[in-house]
C-alpha cells in the first residue's frame, strides 16, 4: 500500500488518539519505521506459530498499515519543519537591515526635527516599543513622518529616497515576521499526527513482539528479531562507556 493512502486511511483514528496518550518516542522516528518494516518480515516467516498462539492475523495487517502511515506523516512533519526553519533564517539575514534603517531614520529626523517640539514627541512617540512588531511599525511611521516633513529632512541634506525604502522593507518584513511567527507558535498539526501514529504503531509494535518473544523464548537468537536493535546497541555502547570509565 502506498504510504501516503495508508495515512488516509489511519487518519481518522489516528485523530481520535489523545494528547495524554501519547507516547514518546525515544529512538529516531525513522528507526522505528524501519524496525516496524522489519519485524513485519520476521512476522512473515513466523506466521504459523505466532497465528498458533492467537495472534490475531488483522495485527500483522495493522503493522504494515501503520508503518506506512507514520512513514508519510513524518515526511509531512520534515518538510513543515524546513519551511519554519526557513522562515526564521530569513528573518534572522533580513532583520539587522531593518533596525539599521531604523535607527538611521530616528537619528537624521532627530537631528532634522531638533527644533520642533511637536514631532520630536511624535519621535518619541514612535521610540517607545522594543518588539520586531514595533520596529516595522516604527519604519512605517517613520517613513509617513519624514515625507511629511520633507523641507526640513532636506535642509540636512538627507536622501529622501530612503522613505520609500522603509515603506518597502517595512511591507516586506511584516510578512516575512508573520510567516516566522506564524510557524513558531501555532500548534504543529502535522507534529501532533506523527506522534499519534507512532504511538498506535508502537502498541500494535509491542503487542506482535510479546507474541513473538513467548513463541521463540527457547531460542535467543531468534527472539532478537522481536525487539529492537538500536536499543540494544545503544545498551551496548553505554555499557562499553561504563567500563572505559
Amino acid at each position: 500500500m502506498a504510504e501516503e493512502n495508508a495515512l488516509q486511511e489511519m487518519l481518522p483514528e489516528i485523530h481520535n488518539v489523545k494528547k495524554e496518550d501519547i507516547k514518546p518516542c525515544n529512538i529516531p522516528i525513522s528507526v522505528a519505521v524501519q524496525e516496524a518494516g522489519n519485524l513485519n518480515e520476521r512476522v512473515n516467516l513466523d506466521i504459523d506459530k505466532l497465528l498458533a498462539l492467537g495472534m490475531p492475523a488483522e495485527l500483522q495487517q495493522r503493522l504494515d498499515k501503520l508503518r506506512a502511515a507514520l512513514f508519510t506523516a513524518e515526511v509531512n512533519w520534515q518538510e513543515q519543519k524546513s519551511d519554519r526553519q526557513k522562515a526564521l533564517d530569513l528573518w534572522k539575514e533580513k532583520s539587522p537591515e531593518l533596525y539599521t534603517l531604523r535607527n538611521e531614520l530616528m537619528e537624521h529626523l532627530g537631528f532634522a526635527f531638533r527644533k520642533d517640539e511637536r514631532l520630536m514627541e511624535q519621535l518619541a512617540d514612535i521610540e517607545d516599543g522594543d518588539s520586531h512588531a514595533d520596529a516595522i511599525e516604527d519604519l512605517a511611521r517613520l517613513a509617513v513622518l519624514g515625507t511629511q516633513n520633507l523641507e526640513l529632512v532636506q535642509a540636512i541634506n538627507y536622501e529622501a529616497a530612503k522613505f520609500d525604502l522603509a515603506n518597502t522593507m517595512a511591507s516586506e518584513m511584516s510578512g516575512m515576521l508573520s510567516a516566522a511567527n506564524g510557524y513558531m507558535y501555532r500548534d504543529d498539526e502535522r507534529k501532533l499526527i506523527r506522534d499519534k501514529a507512532y504511538t498506535l504503531l508502537k502498541e500494535v509494535v509491542d503487542e506482535i513482539r510479546d507474541y513473538g518473544k513467548f513463541a521463540f523464548r527457547n531460542n535467543p537468537e531468534h527472539v532478537k528479531g522481536y525487539s529492537s536493535k538500536y536499543q540494544r546497541d545503544q545498551s551496548r555502547a553505554y555499557r562499553r562507556s561504563l567500563k572505559e570509565q
